[in-house]
């Protein structure tokens, strides 16, 4: 049995730890080190919204883009990478769960679900039935499938969503920019949902800003007016 890996933890931190979970930190430490500096990238350090304070589904997603692209990955890369990002993959509350699944499982083969799979889902994006807001990843499919599809209904989905715009504009900046573009693997070919991103960034405030207005904001806007308060 190779020690290696846990004798090198105990010389760090005093005791012996089993090699996976060394290997784990070792990946949340990699994957924590380029969400950094993705919020850098896109403007998040310092700010009120960063990144590194997104759900864990989100952070997962965003760092599975940025090191993988859309290439799958054998159940044991794939588990290494979940556990480094503190997600579970299986099980009921996993990420490959359920009809709106964010991951998909075949055999020993892990892959994300993109926007044009998940999007469609009328409940995507939206608050659980306690009030917990869904995770941004979501919400983003979610929108740049209605952008794609129904237009029209994307001023209801911002509204009943409750969705942080600030957020959810971070997150499409981050899955659409240079890095995750490139990435660590070099020349990679657009993907559609590359191409939806970058058609949302485009358009983010007419597609998002302008459809989240009030009636009498939009009022407001056109007129340069403001409603009297009684």
């Amino acid at each position: 049995m190779n020690r290696s890996a846990p004798l090198f933890t105990e010389a760090l931190h005093g005791e012996e730890v089993p090699a996976e979970r060394f290997l784990t930190e070792v990946e949340t430490v990699v994957l924590d080190t380029i969400l950094a500096r993705l919020s850098k990238e896109v403007g998040g350090n310092g700010s009120q919204v960063s990144l590194a304070g997104l759900d864990a589904a989100s952070r997962f997603y965003i760092l599975w883009r940025y090191t993988y692209g859309a290439a799958e990955l054998d159940a044991g890369e794939a588990i290494i990478f979940s556990n480094g990002t503190h997600v579970e993959l299986d099980g009921p509350h996993g990420l490959t769960t359920g009809a709106d699944n964010l991951v998909e499982k075949k055999k020993s083969k892990y892959r994300l679900r993109d926007f044009s799979e998940r999007g469609d889902d009328e409940d995507l994006g939206m608050p659980t039935d306690d009030g917990q807001a869904a995770p941004l990843v979501d919400a983003l499919h979610r929108t740049l499938w209605l952008m794609e599809k129904r237009p029209a209904q994307m001023a209801e989905f911002l509204r009943e969503s409750q969705i942080n715009r600030e957020q959810l504009r971070l997150v499409a900046q981050a899955l659409a920019g240079p890095a995750l573009k490139g990435g660590e693997l070099g020349d990679v070919s657009p993907t559609a949902e590359l191409s939806a991103l970058g058609k949302l960034m485009a358009n983010w405030q007419s597609v998002v800003e302008d459809a989240a207005l009030t009636g009498a904001e939009k009022e407001e806007r056109k007129t340069g007016q403001r409603p009297l308060k009684l």
